[in-house]
């Protein structure tokens, strides 16, 4: 039995295959799924668990090489709601798209790890390599 680190089987194998060139999106409660994305469904209720919750669970076991978020994050959500969400994933490089490109992406990527995030444009995409 695993003592520490990420105890939800589905996520940990996610993260297991999550290398080099794959991308990985953990996105916010309202996010759709896409058929043929692998779905680690987490969200318990709204607003829980958030974006920066599951990044500060799995961004210390990755190599992340910079991630990707939509340019209406900041555009349309206040800046210090930004700025505390950034916070979790600060000297990460950001690429910054917009919103229907992100989802475009989101539906490329390996997984996704769906949260009950309420803050609108919150998701975000890992990048590896």
């Amino acid at each position: 039995m695993l003592k520490t680190g990420i105890i939800n089987d589905q996520l940990a194998s996610v993260l297991a295959k999550f290398r080099h060139v794959n991308t990985l999106a953990i996105v916010d409660g309202p996010f759709p799924s896409y058929p043929g994305v692998e779905l680690v469904d987490l969200a318990l209720v709204k607003g829980f668990p958030t974006v920066p919750q599951i990044l500060d669970a799995i961004l210390p076991l990755l190599d992340v090489t910079g991630l990707y978020l939509a340019n209406e994050f900041a555009e349309k959500v206040d800046a210090k709601i930004v700025a505390e969400y950034k916070s979790h994933f600060a000297g990460t490089p950001e690429i910054l798209i917009p919103h229907e490109e992100f989802k475009v992406k989101v539906g490329q990527s390996l997984a996704i790890i769906h949260t009950g995030d309420a803050v609108p444009y919150s998701s975000v995409i890992l990048k590896s390599g």
